[in-house]
């Protein structure tokens, strides 16, 4: 007597498990596609934040060495005097603003009362990227 192998729930089970393979490798490819972009945006932006902060730190050094050298915040081109008695620097890249504001100490001497980083805003860059339906 021949035995009958019926393979109809066997087939329904090996193609559902193969549907689920094949959206979970699906996903995976896709997020990792995505983490990467991430990644190398983050990485980006980090680059243009740390030369920035070197652009600081050296725009510093140059203005220790001119107030030991017997020079006044006054007499520096870069820095802009404010309002309230402070004096400026503000330095751009790649649309990343440094702002420094100084505070004379006295002849030859100030203190960092800002040091700060910020995305300049561009309101028509965002607008593209909105999806309007």
């Amino acid at each position: 007597m021949a035995h009958k192998l019926r393979l109809g729930p066997i087939a329904v089970f090996l193609t559902v498990v193969a549907i689920i393979l094949t959206t979970l490798a699906t996903l995976t490819i896709a997020t990792s596609r995505a983490d990467t972009v991430l990644a190398e945006r983050f990485a980006t932006m980090t680059a243009i934040r740390y030369s920035l902060e070197k652009e600081g730190n050296e725009f510093l050094y140059e203005v220790t060495q001119k107030l030991e050298s017997g020079a006044s915040l006054n007499s520096i081109s870069d820095l802009n005097r404010t309002g309230d008695g402070l004096y400026e620097y503000k330095a751009e890249k790649d649309g990343y603003e440094l702002k420094i504001r100084l505070a004379p100490q006295g002849p030859d001497s100030f203190s960092i009362e800002e040091w700060k980083i910020t995305k300049i805003w561009n309101e028509e860059e965002l607008s593209q990227d909105i999806w309007l339906g």
